[in-house]
């Protein structure tokens, strides 16, 4: 790797560990005292920066790839070793998020409701939030697993050497956990699972596909669980009000 591309990586992981935990907390308490006072704007404009912060994301990963001659496979961007395998893994995982998905859409209040504390703020209200929302979360699994999984893996393995790959996935998860720092501590502990379970998807298939596809599908069962009727019947009309009164 050039000495360009060497100090990027560790700009970029300076980034994720240090400024985007913190910047993203201070950007979601600033959403809620917005919505306290009945931005009703808000929220749209949180998401369309949140999608051009996802492919400068891609971005960023890509410049460094190519600055430092890496090849995409070394990042996961490859076909997977096995495509029937990773195929009938997929179907598996996508049932069973569809599955979970139907279950907290019609029980479960009590779930529904501490992801609203987690993260009410940001989950979509309006139809137009909901596209958006959709776009953001399909651009969550192409972003977040390039350069929590791709990149990160890859930088771990580089600069740490003396990681295994199961202190590598720790370390994925963590990392991923605390980017969440805005979901309080609940948060980053359920995100830091997923990311280390992503990572261990990652290394088993030796691709991204399925990282990325799982990851979205996710973030998209939101739609399905946290619906405008559902809101209403918890007695949050509009999602704004209990999401914009919890701050983590």
């Amino acid at each position: 790797m050039t000495a360009l591309a060497t100090l990027l990586s560790h700009a970029l992981v300076v980034y994720m560990v240090a400024i985007w935990p913190v910047l993203g907390r201070a950007r979601y308490r600033s959403l809620q005292k917005k919505l306290r006072d009945e931005d009703a704007g808000a929220r749209t404009r949180v998401y369309r920066r949140m999608i051009l912060h996802q492919w400068t994301i891609v971005m960023a990963v890509l410049v460094i790839m190519v600055l430092g001659s890496i090849p995409p496979a070394t990042l996961g961007l490859r076909k997977p070793d096995d495509a029937w395998l990773e195929a009938t893994t997929l179907l598996v995982l996508l049932a069973a998020i569809g599955a979970s998905a139907l279950f907290f859409r019609w029980k479960a209040d009590g779930v529904v409701k501490r992801l609203l504390k987690m993260a009410g703020a940001i989950l979509p209200v309006t139809a137009r939030e909901r596209w958006l929302f959709v776009a953001i979360s399909i651009g969550a699994g192409i972003s977040e697993e390039m350069l929590f999984r791709g990149f990160l893996l890859y930088y771990l393995d580089q600069h740490f050497p003396g990681l295994d790959s199961g202190a590598q996935v720790l370390m994925s998860g963590l990392v991923f956990g605390w980017a969440h720092l805005f979901q309080g501590w609940r948060g980053i502990a359920l995100t830091g699972m997923l990311g280390a379970a992503f990572a261990l998807l990652y290394i088993a298939t030796g691709s991204l596909l399925s990282p990325i596809v799982i990851h979205a599908a996710i973030d998209l069962r939101i739609l399905l669980i946290v619906t405008p009727e559902r809101m209403r019947a918890l007695g949050l009309a509009n999602g704004i009000e209990d999401s914009a009164r919890i701050a983590p």
